[in-house]
């Protein structure tokens, strides 16, 4: 603010003196002093006839007639009692007082009792204007005679120096004390509001009622000062008042101009076109360099006095401002901590890579309300990127696309390893492409995903649901998220190769079936359950007959196609609840859970018969003719309580089937038992 003389008398302060009394009711009332370059310089809060602003149908003859009243007052010391060019009564007093910043006063506003009809018909064609309508205006105006007005300037004239002479000085300076102490008695208010709502609300209503202002608006940006701003009416104005430009909203102030600033009506109509006001006076709400808003005060004059006054509240309304948006934003990063967290929790429940990769993408895109994107991995070569994941397209579309890793946005995300916030796709020079189609805004992110230093992804959004552009905010929040996401993700490749591992551990690298240390654990668990539950177990060997012949006459790698054909015979010919190992070389062996002898009799028949009707390549060779297997069974607990002891039976039954001919089933027991069960197994497939 400017330096200003606080203990010199201001017009406004001034005329509200006047205007208390009585006999003024019925005048407007304002101030002139010498302008600089000549003319004449009007200072008021009232409107006053005599100043060519107030009136439309004031005319440039008004003018001189007010510059002649003013002088000849001024030099005669006297009041002066005039008639402007409608005819209107006015009169000028002369101010003499070291302290006013004035010279003379000027009363208006009032009419002689008989109306010119003539001259009002002819101002009116001269300006363009309805003569009723002017007539009509004037007719309202109060009536007086030019003895009443004489009287009323003369009183004006010895009142003035009363009024100094009274001390206006201490009823400004106790006025003023008492505005104070109001203004200290709210500031536990303001220090307490908990919204922006009810801060403004409380502030409105200290400055209309203390400062008899009529119309107040506030601007508040939507996020940070150069964003767009709010326009919010808080007192004698509609509440939605729209919004302007963040931009156009700082450039009311100018840069070397402290405190506040002044609009005039030209002014006033560019920033707030649906308002009718004539002036504003403009204060920043700031805390430190951040600026929380603009308060809007209309058609307010406020002396410098009052505007330290009003500088007071202002200034308490910016540090709880600022108060308020540092809670605001501790209290929207816990709400985002806590929603990380809950994220976190839920990505560290989630099975198989796939899924993970889709909770990822779909988590990142809620964290800053996008509704289109992709997650991108570096393949094997670490030459291209590959879609696995997709949002807002079709996945097996994505899935086929490929992109070089160093071309293209995402490829440079993946070679830089930086991530990418664009506001316009087409204005970056980083960037500097046409918006694809597909694209509803021109805003994107992208974000790498690293292992420790490597970059082994990226991250891709776009399109907010708002259709707004990503911020800085949300670039910091999706650094956040994928630092953590790519821990998931290193889990999820670690119980992969894991799981791989395992898998090759304990599988047969030539048929694909389980091998025989995946056979010993799992007979161990089957039969620990069967124990507990007492329930039935059963196992089958399989040997194919004469495969030694076999492998000799046609070659290795025929007879690892024969034992291809023969584990998948197997596969497929077993029960899905049944365990199919390779047990070794031309063996095979079958878990059976919770099966009896007699239920897997009919198990043990159907693969033989499978591989007996096989054709396999030159079997005619073979003693018998085709290529055949031979099976022996064995159940618990009959034939034994052990891993051991029950292969052992079933191999035994097995040794019995190939000594008794081979391509035959028989199972584990003393040999009347063997014969029975192989007679009544050989009536059953008669009978079928």
């Amino acid at each position: 603010m400017p330096h200003v003389n606080l203990t010199t008398i201001q017009p406004v302060e001034l005329l509200e003196a006047l205007k208390a009394h009585q006999f003024l009711a019925p005048y407007h009332l304002t101030f002139c002093c010498d302008q600089d370059g000549g003319g004449l310089r009007y200072k008021s809060r009232f409107t006053a006839c005599g100043s060519p602003r107030q009136h439309h149908f004031c005319t440039n003859s008004c003018l001189l007639a007010l510059e002649d009243a003013v002088g000849r007052a001024i030099a005669g010391n006297r009041p002066v009692v005039f008639q402007c060019s409608v005819g209107l009564l006015n009169f000028a007093v002369p101010l003499r007082a070291g302290d006013i910043p004035f010279t003379c006063l000027i009363g208006g506003g009032v009419r002689d009792r008989t109306i010119d009809l003539a001259r009002m018909e002819s101002l009116a064609a001269d300006d363009g204007m309805d003569a009723f309508a002017l007539l009509a205006e004037i007719e309202e105006l109060p009536v007086a005679t030019v003895d009443e007005v004489e009287e009323v300037a003369r009183k004006v004239q010895e009142l003035v120096p009363s009024l100094l002479a009274r001390n206006l000085h201490s009823q400004i300076f106790e006025k003023t004390m008492q505005r104070l102490t109001a203004i200290s008695g709210i500031s536990t208010g303001i220090d307490s509001a908990d919204s922006v709502c009810d801060l403004m609300g409380l502030i409105s209503e200290t400055l209309g009622v203390l400062f008899d202002i009529s119309k107040i608006a506030v601007l508040i940006p939507q996020n940070g000062p150069t964003s767009p701003y709010t326009v919010k009416g808080i007192w004698g104005l509609p509440r939605d008042l729209g919004a302007i430009s963040g931009p156009k909203a700082l450039g009311i102030f100018p840069r070397d101009r402290a405190g506040s600033i002044v609009l005039q009506e030209d002014e006033c109509r560019s920033l707030f076109p649906g308002l009718d006001v004539s002036q504003a006076t403009c204060l920043r709400l700031t805390s430190g360099q951040t600026i929380h808003g603009i308060l809007v005060l209309f058609d307010a004059s406020i002396p410098p006095r009052e505007e330290l006054l009003v500088s007071l509240v202002t200034g308490k309304a910016a540090t709880q401002l600022a108060r308020m948006r540092e809670k605001e934003k501790y209290s929207s990063e816990i709400v985002q901590a806590r929603e990380l967290l809950t994220m976190f929790s839920a990505l560290s429940r989630t099975e198989g890579k796939d899924r993970l990769n889709e909770q990822i993408l779909g988590m990142a895109a809620d964290l800053v309300d996008a509704s289109c994107g992709s997650l991108m991995f570096i393949d094997e070569s670490g030459a291209q990127l590959r879609i696995e994941s997709a949002l807002g397209m079709n996945l097996h579309l994505a899935q086929s696309m490929v992109v070089q890793v160093g071309t293209g946005i995402a490829g440079k995300v993946a070679a830089s390893g930086n991530p990418l916030l664009v506001n316009d796709i087409e204005k970056d020079r980083r960037v500097g492409t046409p918006n694809r189609p597909r694209f509803k805004t021109k805003s994107f992110v992208s974000i790498p995903i690293k292992l420790r230093e490597d970059t082994i992804g990226v991250l891709n959004l776009s399109d907010k649901k708002n259709q707004g552009i990503f911020t800085d905010a949300d670039l910091k929040i999706l650094i956040t998220f994928t630092d953590h996401a790519s821990i998931m993700i290193e889990r999820a490749l670690s119980i992969e190769r894991a799981d791989i591992l395992e898998q090759l551990s304990i599988t047969d690298h030539l048929t694909g079936l389980y091998n025989r240390r995946f056979l010993k654990r799992r007979m161990e668990e089957e039969l620990a359950r069967s124990i507990r539950h007492n329930l039935n177990l059963t196992v089958i060997l399989i040997d194919l007959d004469h495969f030694k012949i076999y492998n000799d006459l046609c070659g290795h790698l025929a007879g690892d196609r024969a034992l291809k054909r023969t584990a998948k015979i197997i596969s497929e010919t077993a029960r899905q609840m049944d365990v199919v190992t390779r047990f070794g070389g031309e063996e095979f062996c079958i878990i059976l859970p919770g099966t009896s002898k007699k239920e897997s009799i009919f198990v043990a028949e159907r693969i033989r018969r499978e591989i007996e009707g096989e054709g396999f390549p030159h079997e005619e060779n073979l003693p018998q003719g085709r290529l055949t297997a031979s099976l022996g069974i064995a159940s618990f607990p009959e034939d034994g309580s052990t891993e051991a002891s029950l292969v052992k039976a079933a191999d035994v039954a097995l040794y019995r089937a190939k000594s008794e001919g081979r391509n035959r089933v028989i199972i584990a027991g003393n040999s009347a038992g063997h014969q029975e069960h192989n007679v009544h197994f050989k009536s059953v497939l008669n009978l079928s």
